[in-house]
């Protein structure tokens, strides 16, 4: 009797729902994550752009704005200041972008152990269930028990991967956009440097 892997898969007993709990949890968090990453970007793009113009109406909330309202003109006095004001906005954008991802590294490493309690499951139970039988009917139970087992260990290698690669899409994406964060501080700072020099 051919076994579609689908079948296979709801065969994994409960183990296999627990997986795919887990599975949608990862999932809504990375897309979140990198949905969250590119709305800011876009926010700070169009808060540099209105305060380098004379359109002074940005979100008054922004987080950013404490920092960069306190950034002085460029120069050996206030150098140190302006140097600490971005490394704390920076530090604080980072865990902003970095938040629950945490729980990322946490399913990368629980999946995969449930997936193998799922199959020392199913081959505890394949194992008791040939008892009875005989001969071929045996080895056939044997074999399809094994397969249903391993569903589970598949299961969580598949979402170990794909939440370690979402997690590691999630740091790069944080690193580009915190680093364009940084050059936009900086331009604004050579902005305002330049207009009180005129």
């Amino acid at each position: 009797m051919e076994q579609s892997y689908l079948n296979m898969f709801l065969q994994g007993g409960i183990i296999i729902y627990i997986l795919l709990i887990i599975s949608i949890i990862s999932l809504a968090i990375i897309i979140e994550r990198l949905v969250f990453i590119y709305k800011q970007n876009a926010r700070y793009d169009d808060f540099f752009a209105r305060i380098k113009s004379t359109d002074k109406s940005f979100d008054k909330n922004f987080s950013i704005r404490k920092f960069i309202s306190k950034l002085e003109p460029d120069s050996s006095t206030n150098l140190s200041q302006n140097k600490q004001l971005i490394e704390d906005a920076l530090t604080e954008e980072d865990a902003a972008q970095k938040k629950r991802t945490h729980a990322l590294i946490f399913i990368v490493q629980l999946a995969p152990l449930l997936g193998i309690l799922g199959t020392v499951l199913g081959l505890a139970e394949a194992f008791l269930s040939i008892g009875d039988l005989g001969g071929t009917e045996k080895f056939q139970m044997l074999s399809r028990g094994i397969g249903m087992a391993l569903s589970t260990t598949i299961a969580g290698l598949v979402i170990a991967a794909y939440t370690m690669l979402g997690h590691y899409f999630i740091k790069y994406r944080t690193r580009k956009s915190l680093a364009a964060l940084s050059g936009q501080i900086e331009d604004y700072i050579k902005t305002i440097s330049a207009k009180n020099e005129d």
